[in-house]
């Protein structure tokens, strides 16, 4: 027994699958295109720190970051996520080490000696590329 298939539903089902492909096709150049986008727009602002505080020496210093999630993950596969995910290196006074600041609330110091200080603070990716980079100078009474 031979089953015929009317040309017309072949047709659409070829006009249908090729109408999927290019719309999974649109679907990931969106995504290329978002990741790009995100790759050179990222941005730090960062703020002097809180005067009332920094009389009683303790360094609070605000900042937020522009298209950079500020979270504790970290690697090649945390790098390629959109939005793009990243944290802080803080460096204090040109030390040759850093630490990483790894969320979003402000950076807190305390226990500085006297005298004037400089802290830089480099947004990072996920991978630790530096992306962009501030610095800010204050004096500990």
């Amino acid at each position: 027994m031979k089953i015929r298939m009317n040309p017309v539903w072949f047709y659409l089902g070829i006009i249908f699958a090729l109408s999927c492909i290019r719309t999974a096709q649109a679907a990931d150049h969106i995504g290329h295109v978002a990741a790009e986008q995100t790759l050179t727009s990222a941005g730090l602002s960062v703020s002097a720190p809180i005067a009332a505080l920094l009389a009683k020496g303790v360094v609070v210093i605000p900042f937020k970051s522009d298209d950079v999630k500020i979270m504790p993950l970290y690697g090649d596969a945390a790098a390629q996520v959109v939005p793009r995910l990243g944290h802080l290196h803080v460096t204090l006074d040109g030390a040759a080490w850093h630490w990483v600041h790894s969320d979003d609330g402000p950076l807190v110091l305390q226990g500085l000696s006297s005298g004037r200080h400089q802290i830089t603070l480099e947004l990072a990716d996920a991978a630790h590329r530096i992306l962009t980079s501030r610095k800010v100078e204050f004096v500990v009474p």
